[in-house]
Formats: structure tokens, C-alpha cells, sequence
């Protein structure tokens, strides 16, 4: 497997496969020469960094191949690397690790497109809503989410994969919550999953549709690589190294059945 490098506080594995993940709020280091930020959010996304690792590590072992990883070693309380400039850092020194995160995201989409044209970009989170559910965000809103089919197939063009549509013989809903959407996969290994056919939408309306890095770097703008951000809970998920390597390896069995249906490329060796 490629080696990861650290530069600026920011972990990259230099990919050779049509992936990027990348964890922006899993980081712990809180370098003295940078301000602490004292407006937004500060939670640390716990375990998202050991995940996202393993999630790299499962993904080699089923393919031979290295997904793009943008991992921040930086804790969110200097900055907030899923946020525009004016929200993410409140002392200049934190664009340095901020500017360094996007730039290799910048360059694995710009390989990405030039060797495969066309991928996939994952923002992995992790969040604490009561249910426990995974959530896959697509940027639409949990209220979007609750519309009958006809009126959703509607909203392709304000979603983070828009671009799917170019090679998969699938039609939106089934991308979103079909059999084969991240979703509906993820629940049939014993994740439930939103949205899905089991759970279509949240029903306390607790649900992240993603947010400053998806709406950047998937497909709303244009380009052939979709985004997903994923909200991962704790318990019996990120809570144990035993139930991280397992929710790994599940995640990377539905990745790749996801990726072969609906950007049709068989990865897996």
C-alpha cells in the first residue's frame, strides 16, 4: 500500500484509485503558534481519523489499490476544515493547514479526472443523534428527503451526485435509496442506513446533509466526481478498534458494489 505523508498537519496517501475520502475534524494536534478559534463549532468527530485509516487499509486489501486520503492531524479548535475561509480559522497561521487540506484534494480530482474521468469523493464525519443511524448526505435536506419520488428526481441538479447519472443505468431515487445505494447496502450489512428503502428519510428529522467540502468537491458544480459526506455514529461503530475494523471492512464491501453499478468499474481483485 502507498504511504501516507504528513505535511502541514494534513496526512495524504497518495492514491492510484478513482477515490478520495478525506477526514477534516478527526485531528487532535493544537499547535501553540496557532490561535484557538473561539466562534463555531469545536467537537471532535472521535475514532473518524482511525476510521477513515482503516477504511484505506480494507479498500488496498480488497483491490490493490490506495483511495486518495486527506486526513487533518489538526484539531477542529484551531481550525475547521469543512467550512469556507471567513468560518473556518480566526488566526491566519491556521490557512496554512486549511489551504494544504483542499490543495491535495484539489490534485487527487485533477488526477482522478485525467486518468479515469470520472470517481467518487467521501467526507467522512461522525455524529451523535440518538437513533444511531449512518447518515449519507447528498445535500439535500431531510425535508427533501421526505417528498414522494416524483417531486425528488427533481432535485438531481441541486445534489453532490449529479454526476452519476452519465454511467449508471440507475435512475436517481435508486441512486439515493435504491437496492444499490450506499444506504440500502450498508443496512443489508447490519448498518441502518439514511436514506434507504428501510429508512427513506429521518423521522425525528435528525439528519446532515453534508456541507462545505461535498458541496465543493462533489458533482452540484459540475465535473464527473460525485461527493457523499457520511456521518458515522459511535456506538458499535466507532466506539472499539474491533467495531471500526468491522465497520470497515463492510463499508469497503458496499463501496465497491456501489462503484461498479452506477460508475461502472470493477475494482476488486
Amino acid at each position: 500500500m502507498i504511504k501516507a505523508i504528513t505535511k502541514n498537519y494534513i496526512k495524504y496517501y497518495q492514491g492510484n484509485a478513482p477515490i478520495i475520502l478525506s477526514a477534516p475534524h478527526g485531528g487532535d494536534e493544537k499547535p501553540k503558534e496557532i490561535k484557538t478559534r473561539t466562534k463555531g463549532v469545536f467537537d471532535k468527530d472521535d475514532y473518524t481519523y482511525e476510521l477513515t485509516e482503516l477504511i484505506i487499509e480494507e479498500f488496498y486489501k480488497q483491490t490493490n489499490l490506495t483511495p486518495y486520503g486527506i486526513i487533518a492531524d489538526i484539531s477542529r479548535v484551531k481550525v475547521d476544515i469543512n467550512r469556507a475561509k471567513e468560518e473556518a480559522y480566526e488566526d491566519e497561521k491556521a490557512s496554512i493547514p486549511y489551504n494544504q487540506f483542499h490543495s491535495f484534494i484539489k490534485s487527487a480530482k485533477e488526477e482522478i479526472e485525467a486518468k479515469f474521468a470520472k470517481g467518487l469523493y467521501i467526507d467522512i464525519h461522525g455524529q451523535s443523534h440518538p437513533k444511531g443511524y449512518l447518515e449519507f448526505g447528498y445535500l439535500l435536506d431531510n425535508s427533501i428527503l421526505k417528498q414522494y419520488d416524483g417531486d425528488l428526481k427533481e432535485n438531481i441538479k441541486d445534489s453532490s451526485i449529479s454526476a452519476l447519472s452519465k454511467f449508471t443505468k440507475e435512475c436517481f431515487i435508486d441512486q439515493l435509496r435504491g437496492p444499490h445505494s450506499m444506504g440500502s447496502l450498508m443496512s443489508n450489512q447490519g448498518y441502518d442506513s439514511i436514506p434507504s428503502i428501510k429508512l427513506p428519510y429521518a423521522s425525528d428529522d435528525n439528519y446532515y446533509e453534508g456541507a462545505y467540502d461535498t458541496i465543493r468537491y462533489g458533482s452540484l458544480n459540475g465535473g464527473n466526481i460525485s461527493g457523499i459526506q457520511i456521518e458515522f455514529p459511535y456506538k458499535d461503530v466507532r466506539d472499539t478498534k474491533e467495531n471500526r475494523e468491522k465497520c470497515a471492512k463492510a463499508f469497503v464491501d458496499c463501496l465497491l458494489v456501489f462503484i461498479k453499478i452506477h460508475l461502472d468499474l470493477d475494482l476488486k481483485k
